[in-house]
């Protein structure tokens, strides 16, 4: 049956950062052979009919696959395993070479299909993140241990050959470091980095102690192109927004003084945040002044409101939710590192802090990103054809 389709994805073997897991699967064959109506003030129904298309490919080929399995499991007279039988014949492999070029192309339509209608505010195209790593709990222990992430973020970018280039560091009176600000550049930067988003918790000894003691940094990702742009929406505010006011402005006396009133004060009244500029002896010089001088104490508002937030914003993230949204344990006293988004656990700190091991649980965490954005777009899709129940069920119950 699916012959006929063969021709068209006859293409080098494709690979994919993700999978269709089979729950998923099962919500594509319920998609296809949904009969879905042209509503003309859907822009999206020609975009779910290709999915719709691809997706009875997949299960065309699913089952042709069924059906030679069946026969190789009839086959008595070969001296073979099944599972060597199954290795070994061609036209399986052809067919799963297949299945896994049009599962890829799905993967590509799901993800087209997040970025078009569910999230149009998506950072997945991102070439350029901006990472802030901030000392948090336990003083002079949380600086060092924010230098050493740092570092571990470096090593991995030196693998995968990421350029990075440290903007800021900033030092207080003990000489060390308390926030250091990265730019890393490369090809879909942000889906790489974006779990990294969270508390980092160090447990080891101090030099200066006997005891154990816990410390943590917070790392915090955006992608500061997008931010901005959304941030500057933010800040175009209307006059009636605004509480303009003037008056005489202060001096050491002589003739004109206190005569004009140039001192201008501006109040933005959404966040209460006012300006006051008396610069200059014009008014209309103070007033663009302040209005500028405005604008950028809104920007740092809703960009530090932003940064404070971001914690919330984890509900899509394969995660248990607890108080301190910690990201990873790094226990020196027993050289194990706990990833808490994966549930897994690594051996030896001073070798992930080496960048390798972190490629393989950043790929992982990939996977659940994408899963993720899987799940959502495929809810989104039957919850627009009114299809509330059914197949989402199964979705909602392996999240």
């Amino acid at each position: 049956m699916c012959k006929k389709f063969l021709s068209i994805f006859n293409v080098l073997h494709r690979t994919h950062v993700t999978y269709l897991k089979s729950e998923q699967k099962k919500v594509l064959y319920e998609l296809y052979k949904k009969e879905i109506p042209k509503i003309s003030e859907h822009k999206e129904y020609s975009d779910i009919i290709k999915l719709q298309k691809h997706s009875q490919i997949l299960y065309s080929l699913n089952e042709e696959l069924d059906i030679y399995k069946q026969l190789l499991k009839e086959i008595t007279y070969s001296k073979d395993s099944y599972e060597e039988r199954l290795k070994k014949n061609e036209d399986i492999n052809h067919l799963n070479c297949h299945i896994e070029n049009v599962s890829n192309l799905i993967i590509d339509d799901i993800i087209l299909f997040y970025k078009s209608y569910v999230n149009q505010d998506h950072h997945l195209d991102a070439t350029e993140i901006k990472m802030e790593i901030t000392a948090g709990v336990g003083g002079f222990e949380a600086k060092m241990f924010s230098k050493e992430l740092f570092h571990m973020y470096e090593n991995f970018c030196k693998v995968r050959n990421y350029d990075y280039e440290m903007k800021e560091m900033i030092n207080d009176e003990a000489k060390e470091n308390k926030n250091i600000v990265l730019y890393i550049r490369g090809n879909n930067i942000y889906e790489d980095f974006y779990q990294e988003n969270g508390i980092h918790r160090v447990q080891r000894v101090p030099i200066n102690s006997n005891k154990v003691q816990t410390s943590t940094s917070v790392v915090f990702i955006c992608d500061e192109k997008k931010q901005k742009d959304n941030i500057m929406k933010k800040i175009n505010f209307s006059k009636h927004d605004l509480i303009v006011q003037t008056k005489r402005s202060g001096g050491a006396g002589g003739q004109s003084v206190n005569k004009n009133e140039t001192c201008v004060k501006i109040l933005h009244k959404p966040t209460n945040i006012f300006v006051q500029v008396q610069k200059t002896s014009s008014q209309i010089h103070n007033k663009n002044l302040a209005m500028q001088l405005l604008k950028d104490k809104l920007y740092n508002f809703y960009y530090e409101l932003e940064k404070n937030n971001f914690l919330k914003d984890k509900k899509n993230q394969k995660q248990s939710v607890d108080r301190s949204h910690k990201i990873r344990t790094y226990n020196f006293l027993h050289d194990v590192i706990i990833d808490h988004i994966t549930n897994t656990q690594y051996s030896g700190i001073q070798n992930f802090f080496k960048g390798h091991m972190l490629i393989q649980l950043i790929n992982k965490k990939k996977q659940l990103f994408y899963q993720n954005i899987i799940d959502q777009t495929l809810q989104y899709i039957f919850a627009l054809m009114d299809c509330q129940k059914g197949p989402l069920d199964t979705l909602s119950q392996n999240k």
